[in-house]
């Protein structure tokens, strides 16, 4: 199956399995919703039963006496109201005093709140009267002032407990109401009774998304090493097809009969054959000791070095041997110390990869100012004038086989191995390496060792 369509199927199975786990967590909030508005509803009826039980009716009565005398009044107001807004402005008075008056007198809240505590329930709740209907009585005839056609509680109470209700008629009015009990940590309540639920939910959720950027972290992965791998066999097969050829036409030259009488031209071939000979066995040596520098393998021996001398020395002979390249190599010192603790054969190495790049790596004539300092720790620092990199090359390019631009192996030759060579090495002194680099602009290499 090709990745990508790996990667679909395990991003939609990931999908489904979040809307799965959403969909049982929603499951579990309602029943435990259910269950706790059994709970307290059975409690408050209970506690209601018991509270009107044993209150007097005094305090009711004298209730509904005042909703008489109030309604007695209003009578003659409505009979000489017409309808319309005036009617409606009326209907709104009266509904809000009768429940300003439900209100005030008649609320066995502190009875209900001791019952729950009892019961080692929540105490914390708020509660309310709702008129659900009222109308004015008459010997001939009604008043309607409001009755709920809608059955919806007001904004309020939403989700709130219907205790009880009640139906009152007296001489001169008829009245339902309900009463309404919200209890304030109902939700937190539910929560925590789910926690385990919310917990695994949430795990599960959390390990398979671990799993799947894991999965997708080691594909991607996995993708990049095949395209270094393809990278370095072709830039490897064009690094020994190059010399091979050389070799192998030099050979044929050799047995041409005309070339026994010209000795220099034979010397000049055989010189030839040898240099490429030299130059594949170099080639072999280098993948042979790619599993050397692993960084759990690299072996450093120390030993005290003349700081100053070692890169004078290692200057001189590059620039010896990059002889007629016009290369400017400039040099500052800033040196507290002279001595430091180094492998010599490791560092030299490390020099000789940064100063070849700068110059493999430089459209014009190359430029290289080299900075070095040394107190509590030794700083290198290699700046170049050279092509530059590209920020995603700059993550990568000390990775085993990898080489900027897509292995461009044929404007460029090498193996990839150079700056990797370096970073094990660096590591292995127990310091580190930065690159700073801008395309067009040059790289500047800075290598921090601790003394």
């Amino acid at each position: 199956m090709k990745p990508r369509y790996s990667i679909i199927i395990s991003a939609t199975a990931l999908v489904i399995l979040v809307i799965v786990q959403l969909y049982n967590i929603s499951v579990t909030f309602e029943t435990k919703l259910d269950q706790f508005n059994t709970r307290y509803s059975s409690l408050v009826k209970s506690a209601l039963f018991e509270y009107e039980s044993i209150q007097s009716k005094y305090s009711a009565d004298s209730i509904f006496m005042l909703f008489d005398l109030y309604s007695e009044e209003l009578i003659y107001a409505y009979q000489d109201t017409p309808s319309g807004e005036t009617k409606d402005s009326l209907n709104s008075q009266v509904l809000a005093a009768f429940s300003t008056i439900l209100q005030k007198h008649h609320k066995p809240a502190d009875f209900l709140r001791d019952y729950l505590e009892q019961a080692a329930a929540d105490p914390d709740f708020r509660s309310g009267y709702y008129i659900s209907e009222l109308s004015l009585l008459d010997f001939n005839e009604s008043f309607l002032v409001y009755r709920d056609s809608t059955g919806e509680l007001p904004y309020e109470f939403t989700g709130a407990l219907h205790a009880d209700s009640y139906a009152v008629e007296g001489n001169f009015f008829r009245i339902r109401y309900d009463y309404l009990v919200d209890f304030t940590h109902k939700t937190q309540i539910i929560y925590r009774d789910m926690l385990i639920t919310l917990v695994l939910a949430v795990l599960t959720i959390l390990i398979v998304l671990l799993v799947f950027g894991l999965t997708m972290r080691n594909m991607i992965i996995q993708k990049r090493l095949s395209d270094l791998k393809t990278d370095f066999i072709n830039n490897m097969t064009h690094e020994l097809k190059t010399p091979l050829s050389t070799i192998a036409v030099a050979s044929t030259t050799l047995s041409d009969e005309t070339m026994q009488k010209d000795p220099a031209r034979i010397r000049q071939i055989s010189e030839m054959i040898h240099k490429q000979n030299k130059h594949l066995t170099q080639l072999i040596d280098r993948i042979l000791e790619i599993s050397i520098w692993e960084k759990d393998q690299v072996r450093v021996k120390k030993s005290s070095v003349h700081i100053f001398e070692f890169i004078e020395e290692k200057i001189k002979l590059f620039e010896l041997e990059n002889n007629g390249k016009d290369i400017q190599i400039s040099l500052d010192y800033n040196l507290d110390k002279d001595f430091v603790e180094l492998d010599e054969i490791h560092m030299t190495t490390v020099l000789y990869n940064l100063l070849s790049n700068a110059v493999k790596y430089s459209e014009n004539s190359p430029r290289i100012e080299i900075n070095v300092s040394m107190n509590s720790m030794l700083t290198l620092r290699f700046k170049d004038n050279g092509i530059g990199m590209k920020k995603e090359d700059q993550k990568h390019v000390f990775d085993k086989f990898y080489r900027a631009g897509k292995g461009d192996f044929r404007t460029v030759r090498g193996l990839g191995l150079g700056l990797y060579y370096v970073r094990q090495i660096v590591t292995a002194h127990g310091g580190e390496i930065d690159l700073y680099s801008v395309p067009g602009k040059g790289s500047t290499f800075t290598i921090k060792i601790p003394t």
